[in-house]
């Protein structure tokens, strides 16, 4: 993990000019499409296996029914994970964009979040799960590729927050406000995190222009910030970074 990461030679000349980024039209469209289909397709094929094998009467297959039914309640409660954190980032506007400037970042959700609010940031891309599953064949390549379209993520843009409940209540419409996450810190206001989910709703290069742009204002304020290759990296990144007595060791913070 390389804390304080430079920006690399082929990104924005400065990375520090005002940037706006918006979902692209034709990512946005098939990721509806996905959700509706899913979340349509999963209560009918549900619907269907458990009335034919009760008409049927038969034990065997309704136990493989009730099977089946369970498992595709977790993919649709998951799907509609991936719905809420869509509608939390956008408000279901591909017209609403995130803006990253000198005065902070601005997402549809919170409005303006001063740096002087911010206290670490931290990217993902994992590159070498979005090539598994790409490479991935038969029946568990198109469960992941399709669980990729409806919102399964491999960039994320984490942005940690020095005052988690006073972020929660500027969230309008409110019930979205926990997509602001929250953990606890000793003797001082709870931390937060915003997630910003890169891959799924735009472009390629305007998530790689956002990510570099969230890194260089953040380098420039002397704000400690990371990008990495894997998820296992940012629990280790923000136990360092975040000033909590019980993960870093430092007291009377």
């Amino acid at each position: 993990m390389n804390s304080n990461q430079p920006m690399d030679p082929h990104g924005p000349a400065t990375g520090l000019d005002p940037l706006t980024v918006k979902p692209d039209p034709a990512r946005w469209a098939s990721v509806v499409q996905h959700e509706r289909l899913t979340l349509v397709g999963t209560v009918v094929v549900v619907v269907a296996l458990e009335v034919i094998t009760s008409l049927l009467g038969r034990l065997g297959p309704i136990v493989v029914a009730h099977g089946i039914t369970l498992v595709a309640a977790f993919y649709f409660f998951a799907v509609l994970r991936f719905r809420r954190n869509r509608l939390a980032q956008t408000l279901g506007d591909p017209d609403r964009g995130i803006t990253v400037s000198d005065a902070g970042i601005e997402v549809p959700l919170l409005g303006l979040i001063s740096w002087d609010d911010i206290p670490a940031v931290y990217t993902v891309y994992d590159q070498a799960r979005a090539d598994r599953y790409a490479q991935s064949g038969g029946v568990k390549g198109f469960a992941e590729r399709w669980t990729q379209a409806v919102g399964s993520a491999n960039h994320y843009l984490t942005i940690a927050l020095q005052d988690g409940p006073a972020m929660r209540q500027r969230a309008r419409p409110r019930q979205f406000r926990r997509w602001v996450k929250l953990w606890a810190r000793s003797g001082a206001p709870d931390f937060g995190a915003i997630q910003i989910i890169g891959d799924v709703y735009y472009s390629d290069a305007d998530a790689d222009r956002l990510d570099r742009a969230l890194r260089a204002q953040a380098t420039r304020r002397g704000l400690p910030n990371s990008r990495s290759a894997t998820m296992l990296d940012q629990g280790e990144f923000f136990r360092t970074n975040s000033g909590i007595a019980v993960f870093d060791g430092k007291t009377g913070l």
